[in-house]
C-alpha cells in the first residue's frame, strides 16, 4: 500500500515534472513521508524473514552486470 501511495505521487507526471517534484515543499513532503514509510515497512520485512538488505541489493546488481553486460567500446575496422 505504501509503495502505491508513492507512485501515486508521479504517476501521470511527465519526466520533466517528475524530475521538478521535490520543488514544490508540499509534495516533496508528502514523497518523504511516503519513502520513508516504504523503507521502515522493508527494512521490518528483511528483519523478519532474515533478508540483508544490502547483501540482496549486491547480489542483485552482481547477477544484473551478468545478465545485461554494458557495452564495450565498438571495434574499427
Amino acid at each position: 500500500m505504501e509503495a502505491a501511495e508513492l507512485v501515486e505521487i508521479f504517476q501521470w507526471l511527465t519526466p520533466e515534472e517528475s524530475s521538478r517534484v521535490m520543488e514544490d515543499p508540499e509534495r516533496a513532503h508528502r514523497v518523504t513521508d511516503e519513502v520513508a514509510d516504504v523503507l521502515a515497512y522493508l527494512l521490518q520485512f528483511c528483519e523478519v524473514l532474515g533478508v540483508d538488505p544490502l547483501a540482496a541489493l549486491d547480489a542483485k546488481i552482481d547477477r544484473n552486470e551478468v545478465r545485461f553486460p554494458r557495452p564495450g567500446p565498438r571495434e574499427h575496422g
